[in-house]
């Protein structure tokens, strides 16, 4: 297994001289051949800040990829070093009509500026890099142009096994599964300031906590935050 660091600018704006279209940086292989379980577990808070990594156990597995993603925000960041971390875990079949990833193009936490971890077994995710201009700010209406100027041009992917960091301003899509489609695994780790408070979120029990969830219906009708992972709270 190895392991290495690609730092990124600490202010992720558009002001700052970034542009959407950014590669993802590699961090490095990891191989996780244990992994028999189908499961499916939706941003489960596994670190909140103050806190120690708790994982519960048949999570386990994934503690190098969670150790490794957090290494590398504390490190590439200058405001992620104490941070909230959250595990998404997926196992099961992925077929052309369900990667088991969030369909469309589009930047984890477009706006925002959490880092995303992913890794996966199988048909990776596709990147587009290149620049991408005059995206709006809506969420809704940012993926509508990203699909519009990523369409008829190529994509960029990684060996399965590489663990790759997503700052806010690399733009993805889900793999594209060939028919009839098969078995994969797939892992994003979230390293964030915020409380993702969505319901349907996994719960972990070895944290007491009962923050406030809200709908994602009601998250679809905010004017600019349509499709976050979080609810953006007064204050």
């Amino acid at each position: 297994m190895t392991y290495s660091t690609c730092a990124v600018p600490t202010a992720l704006s558009p002001a700052a001289g970034r542009t959407y279209g950014a590669p993802p940086a590699v961090l490095g292989e990891y191989g996780l051949s244990q992994w028999r379980e189908y499961l499916h577990f939706l941003y489960l808070p596994v670190r909140m800040p103050g806190t120690d990594v708790r994982l519960p156990e048949r999570l386990a597995f994934l503690r190098p990829l969670v150790d490794a993603a957090i290494r590398d925000a504390a490190t590439s960041t200058g405001h992620l070093s104490d941070p909230y971390v959250y595990v998404t875990a997926r196992r099961g079949f992925a077929s052309p009509e369900n990667p088991l990833n969030r369909p469309g193009a589009h930047c984890d936490d477009f706006g925002g500026t959490a880092l995303n971890y992913i890794w996966t077994d199988r048909w990776p995710t596709r990147f587009a890099e290149f620049a991408f201009t005059d995206i709006p700010a809506d969420h809704v209406r940012s993926v509508e142009e990203f699909e519009r100027q990523w369409a008829g041009r190529s994509s960029v992917t990684y060996p399965v096994g590489s663990l790759l960091r997503l700052d806010p301003f690399v733009v993805h899509a889900t793999p594209e599964v060939p028919p009839p489609g098969g078995i994969r695994s797939f892992v994003k780790v979230s390293v964030a300031r915020e409380r993702y408070n969505l319901d349907g979120n996994s719960h972990n029990y070895l944290f007491d906590y009962a923050w406030r969830m809200y709908s994602r219906e009601e998250l679809r009708n905010h004017p600019t935050h349509g499709n976050a992972d979080y609810m953006p709270e007064p204050g």
